[in-house]
């Protein structure tokens, strides 16, 4: 039998002795694999939830997106269950919620609820500041592969807590934009244990000064798999440009370096502040990077 509107195709049958949890399991050990959830597919579709089973192949084929549309107006709700009405927002990806904003004591006090209804990737965080301690303990934080801290105000304080977590091991994705960091919490992110898989780093719109991009460039630096760099609305001159561009380790396909003193860490520049990025230096970035990777 051919799947819905022919995107993909069908795995083998399953039998009926499987439970919604079994299968959840399933695809959470596998979180990258797809053959765990065109299973389920197919389990559902026995079930006579041939929507839901129709969703999940859509997604996973990246097709019909009108089709796909139409589903999520209509059941998005109920798939998602009741506790997700709770959060700020989800996404699906792949036929299950994979994506949440979530207010820092809502997900304290109900992680292990949310984690054991979705296959959880990638978690934006509102108010992590009064409970980040508290948070980075949640044992669940293993399965994500994305953490956005965005505006939590966590502060050089809170980088390093998040230095020195080993349930961020295989975290991919790490965003500290507006926490007002500076060089000391730069300083405790390259030396990390935990960080090691880090692809993309944003650290946007903080008080980061030429030592932070120093910090970020040297060979001493832990955060070597890191291919997407935002420093952006900091306070980087032509020195830290210059030390992105000499550096030996980095590779990255995506640097953010626009707006150096001109967001809203300027009014804490010192007088004196050390001079912006020069010619010579987004020359030298582009040559080391690729023209189309930087942006300043």
């Amino acid at each position: 039998m051919k799947s819905a509107a022919g995107c993909a195709s069908r795995p083998v049958k399953v039998s009926r002795m499987y439970s919604d949890a079994a299968f959840l399991k399933s695809i959470q050990a596998y979180p990258d694999d797809d053959a765990p959830r065109l299973v389920y597919a197919d389990w559902l579709e026995e079930q006579g939830e041939t929507q839901r089973a129709e969703f999940i192949r859509l997604q996973i084929a990246d097709c019909d997106l009108a089709r796909q549309h139409e589903l999520l107006s209509l059941f998005g709700t109920s798939w998602a269950g009741e506790l997700f009405q709770h959060v700020y927002s989800y996404s699906f990806r792949r036929g299950f919620v994979e994506e949440i904003s979530v207010e820092g004591r809502m997900l304290l006090s109900h992680a292990d609820r949310l984690f054991d209804d979705a296959p959880l990737r990638l978690v934006r965080v509102i108010g992590a500041r009064a409970v980040l301690d508290d948070l980075l303990r949640i044992p669940q934080l293993r399965q994500i592969h994305s953490l956005h801290l965005t505006g939590c105000g966590i502060g050089d304080e809170g980088a390093s807590l998040l230095a020195r977590c080993p349930m961020l091991y295989h975290l991919r994705t790490l965003r500290l934009g507006k926490n007002t960091l500076s060089d000391q919490a730069v300083e405790a992110l390259t030396e990390s244990p935990c960080l090691g898989y880090l692809q993309s780093l944003a650290l946007q719109d903080n008080l980061i000064t030429d030592l932070g991009a120093q910090l970020l460039a040297g060979d001493r630096s832990r955060l070597k798999n890191i291919n997407m760099l935002d420093l952006s609305e900091n306070l980087i001159g032509e020195v830290g440009a210059e030390a992105l561009a000499k550096s030996s380790d980095l590779n990255l396909n995506r640097l953010d370096m626009s707006n150096q003193f001109k967001g809203w860490s300027n009014g804490f520049a010192l007088v004196g502040r050390p001079n912006p990025i020069q010619p010579p230096q987004r020359r030298a970035l582009q040559q080391r990077f690729s023209a189309a990777a930087c942006l300043f």
